[in-house]
């Protein structure tokens, strides 16, 4: 349950704290003077989009702190362990604080068990702690969809309406899928293709690592071979093969030296350079051999180079410029041409698997049928049974829905909220034939209905907060007394919050806050501001009376405000 709610600066409600308890708690006050924005402040702790402009002008932010006692029990648990999974945040002594800050521009900060927390994780957590229902659900409750989500939410079959929109996504995304791939099957085949013709070009040309540097440097040695020749021819000729070579000098040079320094110590290092020397050249005339030797080459080698290298060129033309641009692009291709040839581009395994699918959320809907067929007849008579309490004995109401569909036409006719549609069918005079709801019910009647229907799922659910804004506005006070009673009897297993002006429901409250609009100051610095109080037992009548005929009310009116609220108790105590 709520236990405590702290408003700051929400448009008129500068600051404002409300200490709530269990069973049915009233809000009552003057049109315009801030009801609204007590269940705005609600809806923030629920996680719901709230505009910047809600806040309070020369504030900054607004906030509201909700603090929610668990207590025991298995739900109390769930709740504990989600908000630690979400934020980590944690629940002491059974009391969770939840806050929500809003600035100016609309940006949200949240606190849930004093962690921080994402908005999602909020609306998770809000959708456990409190539920929150408006004059606009009578109008709701004729949608389809909120026909069987409510139907579901009596039967505990929602995780299989979800189970079944997730397996009609899947199949409808893989018809989609076939369908675009029978729609461009020819190009998808030039594609294909052309794929192929640029795979097999570039892996046929197996391009070495390096190879186009290396033929590059091959071809122009094979051009100049004759300068080569000779250049290496006349290098020889000087180093060891002509008279007088080199090599002879610095051969008779070295032995001169070493024996000098056989003479005088202090030459060896001379004789040692001289060795080095020596040596080098030896080195320099095997190399000038080796290179000699390479140039002994076919005269067809020359015509093989200038063919591998049109080929490389011509290759990197097309899928280059660089040897990392085609192997790039090698492996592009080769990806690109893998997905092509996958099952995913094969119309013949694309529909078959469409088919499993298609039967797959067939199996699902089929469950999710005849679950909601078995519910359909105790949820009808709960409701009606509700309404019978509510000034409407002779209603009767149904679901109106197939009782099997074909799987051939699942994908065209389904949605993601079942199978096949359903349909409250209410028939509200005795004789008249059954009539969709959206079709027959009057302002006055949807609203009873709605209750008895919130009523019905009430006693299968366990939210801890009920709340109720204005639900009761086209019923009117004649029926005031009933419906006032039906809010006390959810109020048994609920903590019940609701917004009203109908005195009879007000008079069943156990605890009754009003709203009052005040205005501060003088003149320019002239502020309005809302004020919350919880009302004595000695206002509660003079509440009522003012709520029946205005304020003022007389001291008749008050005599009838204090038999209204001895109805109501007799009514409570009865039930």
């Amino acid at each position: 349950m709520l236990h405590t709610l702290h408003i700051q600066n929400i448009a008129l409600l500068e600051r404002a704290e409300l200490r709530l308890a269990e069973g049915l708690t009233v809000i009552s006050g003057e049109t315009g003077g801030g009801k609204s924005l007590l269940i705005r402040a609600l809806e923030l702790l629920r996680g719901e989009k709230i505009p910047g402009s809600l806040v309070r002008h020369g504030a900054d932010e607004l906030q509201v702190d909700g603090e929610f006692r668990l207590g025991t029990g298995e739900r109390s648990v769930t709740i504990a362990r989600l908000v630690h999974d979400l934020c980590g945040g944690v629940v002491e002594d059974d009391l969770l604080l939840v806050t929500r800050i809003v600035d100016r521009l609309g940006r949200t900060r949240c606190r849930i068990g004093g962690r921080p927390a994402t908005l999602s994780a909020l609306r998770e957590v809000g959708a456990m702690l409190l539920e929150i229902h408006g004059q606009g659900d009578s109008r709701a409750l004729m949608r389809p969809e909120t026909q069987c989500e409510t139907l579901d939410a009596f039967a505990n079959t929602s995780p299989l309406r979800r189970e079944f929109a997730q397996a009609l996504q899947h199949a409808r995304a893989l018809q989609q899928r076939l369908r675009s791939l029978t729609d461009g099957e020819r190009e998808r085949r030039q594609r294909l293709e052309f794929l192929r013709f640029q795979h097999q070009a570039m892996s046929e040309l197996q391009l070495g690592e390096g190879e186009l540097a290396e033929l590059e440097q091959e071809h122009q040695l094979l051009g100049n071979l004759d300068g080569m020749r000779q250049q290496l021819d006349e290098a020889l000729e000087v180093m060891q093969d002509g008279e007088d070579n080199v090599g002879d000098q610095v051969a008779r040079a070295l032995r001169a030296v070493q024996g000098a320094a056989a003479i005088d110590r202090r030459l060896e290092e001379a004789a040692e350079q001289l060795a080095q020397i020596d040596e080098l050249v030896a080195d320099v005339c095997r190399k000038l051999q080796s290179g000699q030797a390479r140039l002994d080459l076919d005269p067809a080698r020359m015509q093989a180079v200038q063919e591998r290298l049109d080929e490389v060129h011509t290759a990197l033309k097309r899928f280059g410029p660089t040897e990392a641009d085609l192997r790039r692009n090698l492996a592009k291709v080769a990806a690109e041409l893998a997905a092509a040839e996958g099952k995913d581009s094969d119309p013949a395994l694309l529909a078959a698997e469409l088919q499993q699918a298609t039967e797959a959320a067939a199996a699902v809907g089929r469950k999710l049928l005849r679950a909601r067929h078995k519910a359909a007849g105790p949820f009808s008579k709960a409701i009606v049974a509700e309404l019978k309490d509510l000034g409407m004995p002779h209603t009767e109401v149904r679901v109106a829905m197939a009782t099997e569909f074909e799987v051939a036409t699942l994908l065209q006719h389904a949605n993601e909220h079942g199978p096949v549609p359903v349909d409250l069918e209410v028939r509200i005079n005795p004789g008249e034939p059954f009539h969709s709801m959206r079709d027959t019910a009057s302002g006055g009647e949807l609203a009873r209905i709605v209750l008895a229907v919130k009523k019905t799922l009430a006693d299968q659910d366990r939210v801890p907060l009920l709340v109720f804004d204005e639900i009761d506005a086209e019923i009117g006070g004649r029926l005031g007394l009933a419906v006032g009673k039906k809010l006390h009897e959810v109020a048994r297993h609920h903590q019940v919050v609701i917004v009203t002006h109908l005195a009879p429901v007000a008079a069943f409250a156990q605890h009754h806050f009003l709203v009052n609009k005040l205005v501060d100051g003088t003149g320019s610095d002239e502020r309005t501001r809302s004020s919350v109080r919880l009302l004595a037992a000695n206002e509660v009548e003079r509440e009522l009376a003012a709520m029946a005929i205005g304020d003022g009310a007389d001291a008749a009116a008050l005599q009838q405000a204090a038999r209204l609220v001895a109805t109501a108790k007799a009514r409570a105590a009865a039930g």
